[in-house]
């Protein structure tokens, strides 16, 4: 059998892998993605970490690349997928950073249910400032824009999160 010869392991590549692999999954769960579509884009992902392992491996921000990247490759994954699903169970809830005290696992699927609702430039925003603290030139640069931008979405986001929340309990907008 004539088969491709292995190549050998990228030095630093597998720390790497298992310290980002579970944050990219986090932000593609943040990002409503269905479990099959999720595997799907984290894998492949992390496919393009290991092929531009020689430059990512001195990348001045590799979560900020990793997120463009993991963004790009979610709606690649999501286009191949015609059917339209649950976007997920709430016992996976484990999936996000821990929350505050307080807060039920309803609440927090509540909670993303509305941001899900978001136009996609502010949902991504807080996504990425809300859920995975970047700091805003870092959320600038995995959303392609200027960091004032990144800054206005967050605040639009926010604004429109409070509005939601409000009328849901019959007050004045």
């Amino acid at each position: 059998m004539t088969g491709a010869r292995p190549h050998p392991p990228a030095p630093g590549f597998e720390e790497f892998f298992l310290r980002y692999e579970p944050v990219v999954r986090r932000y593609l769960f943040a990002r409503s993605a269905r479990h099959d579509v999720l595997d799907e884009a984290a894998q492949a992902t992390m496919e393009a970490a290991l092929r531009s392992w020689t430059r990512l491996a001195t990348h001045p921000n590799p979560q900020a690349w990793l997120f463009k990247v993991a963004a790009q490759r979610h709606a690649t994954a999501y286009k191949e997928h015609l059917r339209l699903g649950e976007r997920t169970d709430p016992a996976d809830f484990d999936r996000l950073p821990p929350d505050a005290a307080g807060i039920t696992c309803d609440d927090r699927l509540e909670m993303m249910d509305k941001i899900s609702e978001l136009p996609e430039q502010q949902r991504e925003a807080l996504i990425l400032r809300w859920l995975f603290d970047l700091p805003y030139d870092q959320v600038a640069h995995v959303m392609g824009v200027r960091a004032s931008s990144a800054r206005a979405h967050v605040s639009r986001a926010l604004s429109r999160l409070t509005q939601m929340y409000t009328e849901e309990e019959g007050g004045c907008t």
